[in-house]
């Protein structure tokens, strides 16, 4: 075991290597310019900027070279600031990229945790109960309800549930985080957190039951096909017992291989539904630091996706050994 995971954390630092290369790359050849756009919001307010100005601009931000051999360089130059785990300060907020990240990721990772156990506890019983009884109508009427949750796009079914239960009931508020208007403390303060991340919770969790209600429906039916299931039933064991005990147990190690990307959602933040809702989440910040060209922003934020990617899809192998015994890590 100690010798698989070592070979997969020598692994895993070939792979963040490459994928910083390529994230450094892209991000160097995009299409927007902070530093124009600064240029050119300071020629709108009626001042001229000079030409040296401008170079020293870019200079100052490390832009000043685009050919190959000055992004290759940028790039060496971020790595050895991320090898003393400085990610650079941001471009647009002025501080330490650690700092954002930090200061927005709580929300997001609160929302998403929040939304990740409702999807996990209505998706398993609703894909096991359609498995159970296939071709019935609950099956029919569960498919049906989870294909058009699929088909609604987040933008559009966060907007519409924010028009229903917002602007027109008024049962919660549209958008943000707290009430700007209200000086609420302790249990107030928290009472009015959910009432915020009530709808946004809600899209997140109706638009994300679908596919896991699909994977645990297949595999069960694959399970409940099998020979060991029905020597189960015919040593005369409750229909709960095999379903729950038998069956469902099968049935996780392809539910296993689906939360190594669950590490990573949980912590990047749901961007169009933060947008939607106004929400100071990392989704939104990270949004918006691609649309301003925040160099050292998108980096650090992607590179810190990239190693929660490679530290989930390790947990996903090691948990392999702990759901079926017979799958050795070597």
């Amino acid at each position: 075991m100690f010798k698989y995971i070592l070979k997969r954390l020598l692994m895993s630092v070939f792979i963040l290597l490459g994928v910083s290369m390529i994230i450094y790359f892209l991000i160097r050849l995009m299409p927007v310019d902070f530093i124009q756009d600064k240029i050119n919001a300071i020629n709108q307010g009626g001042a001229t900027v000079s030409q040296e100005t401008v170079d020293a601009m870019y200079k100052m931000y490390g832009l000043g070279d685009n050919s190959f051999l000055g992004i290759l360089g940028g790039y060496f130059s971020w790595l050895g600031a991320l090898v003393k785990f400085d990610l650079g300060t941001s471009f647009v907020y002025g501080i330490p990229v650690a700092d954002v990240i930090f200061e927005h990721m709580g929300i997001s990772f609160l929302i998403a945790l929040v939304a990740t156990v409702f999807e996990f506890l209505i998706a398993i019983p609703l894909g096991i109960t359609a498995a159970t009884h296939q071709y019935s109508f609950r099956d029919y009427l569960v498919t049906v309800l989870v294909m058009i949750g699929i088909s609604l796009p987040s933008f559009f079914f966060g907007q519409m549930l924010k028009d229903v239960l917002a602007l027109k009931l008024g049962w919660f508020p549209a958008s943000g985080l707290i009430d700007a208007t209200a000086s609420y403390t302790g249990v107030q303060l928290l009472g009015d957190y959910l009432r915020h991340c009530f709808i946004p919770i809600l899209t997140i969790v109706i638009l994300s039951i679908g596919a896991r209600m699909r994977m645990t429906r297949t595999n069960m039916l694959e399970v409940m096909n099998s020979d060991y299931i029905r020597t189960a039933r015919a040593k005369g064991l409750k229909e709960r017992v095999v379903v729950n005990k038998h069956a469902f147990r099968n049935t996780l190690i392809p539910m296993v291989t689906s939360l190594a990307g669950l590490l990573p959602s949980l912590f990047s933040g749901a961007i169009i539904t933060e947008q939607v809702f106004d929400l100071p989440g990392i989704g939104n910040i990270a949004l918006d630091a691609m649309n301003r060209g925040d160099i050292p922003f998108i980096m650090g934020y992607n590179m810190f996706l990239a190693l929660l990617s490679v530290v989930g899809v390790l947990l996903a192998d090691l948990m392999y050994g702990i759901v079926d015994p017979r799958v050795k890590l070597e």
